[in-house]
């Protein structure tokens, strides 16, 4: 079965205000990656025929893209840090053993609360994540976010 995404990247990206990318499904360690100069998001073949894991994979990725807009864009606090942050990324190549400096960047914790977020509020597909108390830290985010996700 081949899961027709496109209509999900197209309202993702109405959303962000940015242009849908290509998907692609391969096999891969992380559960998705965002390939920025190849112009496209490569999904854990795993997932092919999941279509939540799709949603959170499409929806994380595409956030990252509209962080890169945002920088380009604006010139405040907050597109100063997610710079800083773009331009020395962790991502798992380079992350320690626990991952804590991957999760602990505020593109990482954008991109997952801009997913849970939008998912459940305009896809109503519930999003729970892996990580030990990612969540606690999402819902905070989200409270004082919402303005832009």
């Amino acid at each position: 079965m081949k899961l027709d995404l496109k209509p999900l990247c197209q309202r993702i990206a109405d959303r962000l205000g940015i242009d849908p990318l290509v998907i692609k499904f391969e096999e891969m360690i992380d559960d998705s990656k965002l390939y920025i100069k190849e112009n496209y998001v490569a999904i854990n073949k795993k997932y092919e025929n999941d279509y939540e894991e799709c949603a959170k994979s499409i929806a994380h990725e595409y956030r990252h893209i509209f962080q890169i807009f945002y920088v380009s864009l604006f010139s405040n606090e907050r597109s100063k840090r997610w710079q800083k942050e773009l331009q020395d990324v962790v991502n798992s190549s380079n992350m320690d053993t626990c991952g804590s400096n991957y999760i602990t960047q505020e593109i990482e914790l954008d991109a997952f609360a801009f997913t849970k977020y939008y998912l459940e509020e305009f896809e109503n597909i519930k999003v729970v994540n892996r990580i030990d108390k990612l969540d606690l830290y999402i819902h905070e985010y989200i409270k004082k976010s919402k303005d832009i996700l």
